[in-house]
């Protein structure tokens, strides 16, 4: 197997289907919906990974145009919206110009990088899932309390995510181990690592 990007992409399904599965057991033991969320979110980034796979697999090339895996993708990051969404309910709605701009930085680098395909709509969602995830994550951060280390690993997973989008521009050749697949990777395990954050904060809860 000489394409190292077909090695990552099966290593991110193994890595989150374990995790879904992982979180569904978790979900219906604690009857937490923290561990429904992120099941629902690593099921759908590993399907859309799988599309990915797959159409290499049977048409024999990388697809150019994916918008089947790009909407399975964007969902999983609407599904880590809504955990950080709910992780705030309770919490005192006060505006935080720092975590604004630093969400605001985020999500303008995304859309004019046009994340997840030329589409101006995908783009856009995209662009404000991610900016909210940041600014919902990193005003969690500034607030403070014991749970801060699950906010921080959000705000590296989206800025991993735009930064493999970034790093693409400038990648052509995807068969050999580059700085855009340790991204990449950093980004799988930064994902997965979520679910142990989160069943320490529910058994602390």
């Amino acid at each position: 197997m000489e394409n190292f990007e077909l090695i990552d992409n099966l290593f991110q399904i193994t890595v989150l289907l374990c995790a879904c599965v992982a979180a569904g057991i978790l979900a219906i033991r604690h009857r937490n919906r923290s561990f429904l969320i992120l099941s629902l979110a690593y099921a759908c980034f590993a399907m859309g990974t799988i599309y990915y796979v797959l159409y290499l697999v049977i048409i024999g090339i990388w697809p150019q145009v994916f918008y089947v895996a790009e909407i399975s993708w964007l969902a999983a990051w609407l599904f880590y919206l809504s955990a950080q969404i709910l992780r705030t309910e309770g919490m005192k709605c006060r505006f935080s110009l720092p975590a604004g701009a630093t969400a605001a930085v985020i999500a303008a680098v995304a859309f004019l990088d046009h994340d997840f395909g030329p589409s101006y709509l995908i783009s856009a969602l995209f662009s404000l899932t991610a900016g909210a995830t940041v600014y919902l994550s990193m005003s969690r951060i500034q607030h403070g309390g014991l749970y801060r280390k699950r906010d921080i690993l959000m705000v590296i997973c989206v800025v991993l995510q735009v930064l493999l989008y970034l790093i693409s521009n400038y990648t052509h050749d995807y068969t050999h181990f580059q700085f855009y697949f340790a991204v990449d990777l950093a980004l799988t395990l930064s994902m997965a690592a979520l679910l142990p954050l989160t069943l320490r904060e529910v058994k602390r809860a």
